[in-house]
């Protein structure tokens, strides 16, 4: 893989993470339109809000970094990466536990099933695509040519980050 095929894989995300806020934002619309017929419509607007604010800023940074990585990789690169996909394997959590409380039960309304299952299944689903870019990240240092140690010192063990310190 060269610089310009991962530049081409983050824009893709970038465009399927806006694609997913446009989703999410008329899923929010729905809830708003039948909360009288959900058991939690505050529960499930806060889950909506939080994924939109998560995919905003993810949809951002993957911007930047479409933009940044042309001109040149830095190590910050390289983390941000690894950080939008940690956060997004940590929040996956979060979509197991509205699934668990307001969906896996029956519902006021049945017919409201089918909506939460939706915005559950599609902020899943974009988190589970953010797996890629610990992959992207392994390339793109591969590419760079940066050595692992050099790229995290926090990796040193005891006695190399002593020597590193105080010189002996």
């Amino acid at each position: 893989m060269s610089l310009d095929d991962i530049v081409e894989q983050l824009q893709r995300s970038r465009s399927d993470t806006l694609e997913t806020i446009e989703v999410l934002r008329s899923s929010r619309q729905q809830i708003e339109e039948h909360a009288h017929a959900l058991e939690g419509p505050k529960a499930a607007l806060e889950y909506l809000d939080f994924f939109l604010d998560f995919f905003t800023a993810a949809a951002a940074n993957l911007e930047r970094m479409t933009v940044e990585l042309p001109r040149g990789l830095t190590g910050a690169h390289l983390d941000l990466l690894r950080q939008i996909a940690s956060n997004a394997s940590i929040e996956q959590r979060r979509c197991l536990a509205f699934r668990d409380k307001w969906i896996n039960k029956p519902l006021p309304d049945e017919r409201m099933r089918p909506l939460l299952n939706q915005l559950s299944t599609d902020s899943r689903d974009q988190l589970a695509a953010y797996r890629s870019l610990n992959n992207a990240a392994v390339t793109l240092q591969a590419l760079a040519g940066l050595d692992e140690r050099a790229a995290d010192d926090r990796k040193l063990d005891r006695r190399a980050l002593f020597t590193r310190w105080f010189g002996r």
